[in-house]
């Protein structure tokens, strides 16, 4: 009886300790990278972490090689959090086979042609319960890129990062839409350019400034 009574505090305490997660998504012309952070409460939830930590976690299966492709991990600890990082890059549209993004939205869209890029998710996020238990409290969804984004439905916009919030309130009513130009320079690259196209042309017009006056300079010397 005591096992049994054991058991099922055990359980119950692995079904209420919910973690909130941070997914990042850092998108390039060539490349997506998932960097996603499970973060747990130190005091509360460090056992539940110390378990999730011993999880290998496949990012995606690879039909090419027919092999799994699994996540760089790294833990990572502060006084009172523990967050567990996994991070995995995608070519093209692979980012639609990702483990971690299959598990969130049963269906899913990543279109990447010579013009855009575009993410596009059903309204129903399924990650946040498993089985009817709760398994992740919140979920902060951040898509980061320097290339031009034409449409969206985010909830924040800050410089390049575009972010969605996802909790209880909203899981089954929060798609994520997004796409992006991929036709024109990068924000960075374009302002860079714009920036050695000024001090270069400041460059030319000071020699010329004193290519004149070393001209003036010779000119009243020989009329002297």
């Amino acid at each position: 009886m005591k096992k049994i009574k054991f058991l099922i505090l055990f359980i119950s305490l692995f079904l209420l300790s919910g973690c909130s997660a941070e997914y990042n998504l850092t998108i390039t012309r060539d490349t997506m990278e998932e960097d996603i952070n499970a973060i747990f409460d130190k005091n509360k939830e460090n056992d539940y972490a110390a378990r999730m930590e011993k999880i290998k976690r496949s990012a995606y299966y690879n039909m090419d090689t027919r092999d799994e492709e699994y996540y760089e991990f790294k833990r990572i600890d502060s006084d009172d959090k523990i967050i567990l990082n996994y991070k995995y890059t995608y070519l093209d549209n692979d980012l639609y086979k990702s483990e971690a993004f299959t598990r969130c939205y049963y269906k899913r869209i990543v279109n990447v042609t010579d013009e855009n890029i575009t993410i596009n998710t059903d309204k129903q996020v399924s990650c946040l319960y498993k089985d009817g238990d709760k398994e992740i409290d919140n979920i902060t969804v951040n898509v980061k890129t320097k290339l031009p984004v034409l449409e969206n439905n985010a909830d924040k916009v800050l410089d390049n990062t575009y972010t969605w919030y996802i909790d209880d309130s909203n899981y089954t009513n929060k798609s994520i839409y997004i796409k992006i130009d991929k036709t024109i320079k990068d924000k960075e690259n374009v302002s860079d350019l714009n920036i050695l196209i000024l001090v270069l042309g400041a460059i030319v017009v000071g020699i010329i400034i004193y290519l004149i006056i070393r001209f003036k300079h010779n000119k009243n010397n020989k009329i002297s």
